[in-house]
């Protein structure tokens, strides 16, 4: 249990100093140009979205933090999230290759190439089918979407393909 409570509270020390640090840049700036004598309304209308901006983040990330926290400290923390999709058709006999990153929603997260395979990368001659198999660690849950290039001697056909992180 030391383990997990030592990470948690590293988790909190290094969240909380990240998030000091970046106030402490609008702080320092703000003095700066009031030294200066040339803080003006611009000035001031942009420190207080930077502000904004900021404290909406640090809402986020720290209610972030805290389920993690109580993940970590109950056990429930996750390994990794290795997915399989359905099966896709693709013409007997393709090559198959992943043409980019397969993405959740309007480019909110992206699944790399380098975390999903092709099973199989080629079919048979008499083979039409092939799964995905993902390593979703470190990405939200979600179904991630994309495209797979199946080439055979007549071309190469883009198949839409998907895959759901738990």
């Amino acid at each position: 249990m030391g383990s997990r409570v030592s990470d948690v509270v590293q988790g909190y020390t290094t969240l909380a100093s990240s998030l000091l640090e970046r106030w402490s840049t609008i702080a320092s700036r703000a003095a700066s140009k009031m030294d200066a004598g040339t803080y003006d309304a611009a000035s001031a209308a942009e420190d207080a979205a930077a502000g904004a901006t900021l404290a909406a983040e640090a809402g986020w990330r720290w209610t972030e933090w805290m389920y993690e926290a109580a993940a970590k400290l109950s056990g429930y923390e996750g390994g990794s999230s290795i997915a399989e999709s359905q099966p896709f058709k693709a013409p007997a006999g393709a090559g198959l290759e992943l043409a980019g990153p397969l993405v959740k929603g309007a480019g909110l997260d992206a699944l790399p190439v380098s975390a999903v395979s092709i099973q199989p990368p080629q079919l048979g001659p008499e083979e039409t089918e092939f799964t995905l198999r993902a390593d979703g660690s470190g990405h939200h849950g979600a179904t991630y979407v994309g495209k797979v290039n199946a080439t055979t001697g007549a071309g190469t056909t883009a198949v839409t393909v998907w895959i759901t992180i738990p």
